[in-house]
C-alpha cells in the first residue's frame, strides 16, 4: 500500500507525498532508481515517535515524468526546499539515501535550508559515483533510448539484483521497476541516466567541510553499487560526523535490514534529543 497520499506543484512538475506519525519532523529522501517505496517499513517504524514525510522525487515513482523536466541532483535539492515551504516544516531532521543524500546535502548547504540533523545512507555524495552498467547507458543513451521495452525491463530487473544482499521477492521487484516501464516510464528511467550530475557532487564536496548540523552516515557492508570505504570518504569531509556499516546489507540497506536502518536512525535521533 503506497505511503502517498497527497500532493504538490513543484518547479518541475507535480510531486506526490505522504505523512504519517507525529511529533519532531523527519523526512525521508529516496534514491535512484527507486521511490517513496523502499521507505514503507522504516518509515512506520519511525511514525511511532516522529512526524514522517516521504514523497517521490519529480521524475520518479508516481510524480510528474515528462520530456524538458530536470532531474539533476542540484534540481531535487531545489525541490526538496520547496516540499519542506509548502508544508511548512522548520528544522526537520533530513534522511537521504543515494541520491537522495545529495539531494538532503544539497538542500541544507547550498539550498541553506536549517535541519535539525542530516543521516546520509549508502549516499551519492563524493565523486567518481555511478556502477559501471550506469555509466555505461549513460556513455550510449541514444542506444539505450531505443531498446525494446522487453530488454529495457530485463536489464533493469538485472541491474537492481546487485543492489540488495537478499533475492528480492516479486512484489518488491515489482514495485521497484513498474514505475519504469510504460513508453513515459521507460523514457523517465533514461533521463535521469541522461542528466547524471558529477558537477554537484564536486561542489558539494568543497561545502561539507562547514556543515555543522549533527551528521550520521549508514553504510552496507556489502554495497556492491557504491564502495563502502566512500562512507569513511564523506566522514572525513564533514567535522564531527559518525558512521555506522550495516551488516548484511547491500546498497538499499532498507530493503535488506529494515529494522535495523529503523533502529540506528532512531538512536541517532533519540541520542540528539538528550543532548538538548
Amino acid at each position: 500500500m503506497s505511503l502517498l497520499t497527497d500532493d504538490f506543484r513543484s518547479n518541475q512538475g507535480l510531486v506526490r507525498y505522504g505523512q504519517l506519525g507525529a511529533g519532531a519532523p523527519v523526512v525521508l529522501v529516496h534514491g535512484t532508481p527507486g521511490s517513496s517505496f523502499v521507505w514503507s517499513k522504516v518509515a512506520k517504524h519511525l511514525a511511532k515517535h516522529w512526524h514522517v514525510t516521504v514523497y517521490d522525487m519529480p521524475g520518479y515513482g508516481a510524480s510528474d515524468k515528462f520530456g524538458t523536466q530536470d532531474v539533476r541532483l542540484r534540481a531535487q535539492a531545489q525541490v526538496l526546499r520547496e516540499l519542506l515551504a509548502h508544508l511548512g516544516i522548520e528544522r526537520p531532521h533530513l534522511v537521504g539515501h543515494d541520491f537522495g543524500a545529495a539531494a538532503v546535502l544539497g538542500a541544507h548547504a547550498v539550498e541553506k535550508v536549517d535541519v535539525a540533523s542530516l543521516a546520509i545512507i549508502d549516499g551519492v555524495a563524493v565523486n567518481p559515483w555511478g556502477t559501471p552498467y550506469s555509466l555505461l547507458v549513460k556513455q550510449n543513451i541514444k542506444v539505450f533510448e531505443a531498446i525494446p521495452p522487453h530488454i529495457h525491463k530485463a536489464a533493469l530487473e538485472a541491474h537492481l539484483r546487485g543492489a540488495t544482499s537478499r533475492i528480492l521477492d516479486e512484489a518488491t521487484m515489482y514495485a521497484l521497476v513498474s514505475p519504469w516501464l510504460g513508453e513515459a516510464g521507460q523514457a523517465a528511467y533514461y533521463r535521469q541516466v541522461a542528466q547524471y550530475d558529477h558537477d554537484f557532487t564536486a561542489e558539494l564536496e568543497t561545502l561539507y567541510p562547514r556543515i555543522a548540523a549533527p551528521t550520521h552516515i549508514l553504510w552496507g557492508a556489502e554495497d556492491q553499487w557504491i564502495p563502502p570505504e566512500n562512507g569513511q570518504r564523506l566522514q572525513r569531509l564533514i567535522p564531527g560526523a559518525t558512521l555506522d556499516y550495516l551488516k548484511d546489507a547491500g546498497h538499499f540497506a532498507m530493503l535488506d535490514t529494515p529494522d535495523t536502518v529503523a533502529d540506528r536512525i532512531c538512536g541517532f535521533l533519540r541520542a540528539l534529543d538528550h543532548r538538548l
